[in-house]
């Protein structure tokens, strides 16, 4: 076994298997924001508890509010941001080799993009 086999985390044999589980839950994921975010955007939006006919409360879909919807949008996001920086750094071999080539900066322009883009929407 060569040093650099020795110093991963992830032994050669579960890359694989654990490659396939995070690319479903990533999937399973994405449809839930998609899903989620429709949801609020196009069933439940802002102010619909008062548009409500002939009652009072908040307008509900499987008992939930818009608010403890938004909540599984938010924990679905999250979720979602974890395991992509967890798959980003189960590829980064791949990302370094193939993605980038010969040319390094173009995988850290890449990253710096998407770090521009998240300090963007929080400042």
């Amino acid at each position: 076994m060569t040093p650099a086999a020795r110093r991963r985390l992830i032994p050669t044999a579960w890359r694989n298997p654990i490659n396939r589980v995070l690319n479903l839950a990533l999937y399973i994921l994405s449809c839930g924001m998609v899903g989620t975010g429709l949801l609020l955007w196009l069933r439940l939006p802002p102010g619909s508890a008062h548009r409500r006919q002939g009652g009072s409360g908040a307008e509900t879909i499987l008992g939930m509010t818009r608010h403890d919807w938004g909540d599984w949008h938010l924990y679905t996001g999250l979720a979602l941001i974890a395991l992509g920086i967890l798959h980003v750094l189960m590829n980064w071999t791949w990302m370094r080799k193939i993605a980038a080539g010969a040319h390094a900066w173009k995988l850290w322009a890449g990253l710096a993009a998407g770090a521009a883009i998240i300090a963007f929407f929080m400042l």
